[in-house]
């Protein structure tokens, strides 16, 4: 669907004017509004209607009911009652309407999804920086663990745990910086060779910067949620 304008409601959203999308996470069409609002469209608020003269005058704050009404034709404050409403409410009102606040709701779900979507990717991309570099290549890593074995220590007088040490990280060589790439012309049946950069190098060194460019572009307070 293509969002061109939402207008928002307490229990629903309009979309170009026309199409109503229930507030549901499950619906699809209402997922489709967060994520438009996360790409920097801004929604509206609903409308809000104010009432004309006439609706004030007839309207709790305006004219008593007709039993007050005749009551006040006894006691004679009946003119000033009717007075004081045609002031409050002079005819020169004839009505408006205006935009009111974007629902407060909508917001704060296009945010949870929008925070949501960068702890995902930030994860994905940490990971990513995580893995070795392939022109650099890995080290072997040893670490000392305990066998489960146990010797007697003639000094001390007590058993101690035996130790060995454990390759827990295999080396892997740096790969080759450039390759050869010979073409073959058809027309002139001769072939020339090109020295370019590992093509393997290449991409590695594109997806690190990609996924440094999504760690750096990462708001605090979502390193801080992935962080705890």
């Amino acid at each position: 669907m293509n969002i061109e304008t939402v207008k928002t409601h307490e229990i629903a959203c309009i979309i170009n004017g026309t199409i109503s999308v229930p507030n549901d996470p499950a619906n699809s069409d209402y997922q489709a509004i967060l994520d438009w609002i996360n790409e920097g469209n801004t929604p509206t608020g609903p409308d809000v209607i104010e009432p004309d003269y006439v609706a004030l005058r007839t309207g709790p704050d305006g004219y008593a009911p007709i039993h007050e009404q005749l009551a006040m034709q006894t006691d004679g404050t009946w003119d000033a009652h009717v007075a004081d409403v045609k002031t409050r409410f002079p005819k020169s009102n004839t009505g408006s309407t205006t935009i009111g606040d974007v629902t407060q709701s909508i917001l704060d779900a296009a945010a949870a999804k929008l925070a949501s979507k960068q702890l995902e990717d930030y994860t994905t991309a940490t990971a990513r920086l995580a893995q070795y570099v392939l022109s650099v290549g890995r080290a072997e890593v040893v670490e000392s663990q305990a066998t489960g074995e146990q010797v007697w220590n003639e000094e001390t007088m007590e058993m101690d745990g035996v130790m060995a040490d454990v390759i827990t990280v295999t080396a892997i060589d740096a790969l080759e910086a450039t390759i050869e790439v010979t073409t073959y012309d058809v027309e002139t049946k001769t072939s020339s060779t090109e020295t370019i950069e590992n093509p393997l190098i290449t991409q590695d060194n594109a997806e690190r910067a990609d996924a440094q460019a999504i760690v750096d572009a990462t708001p605090q307070p979502v390193i801080d949620e992935y962080n705890s």
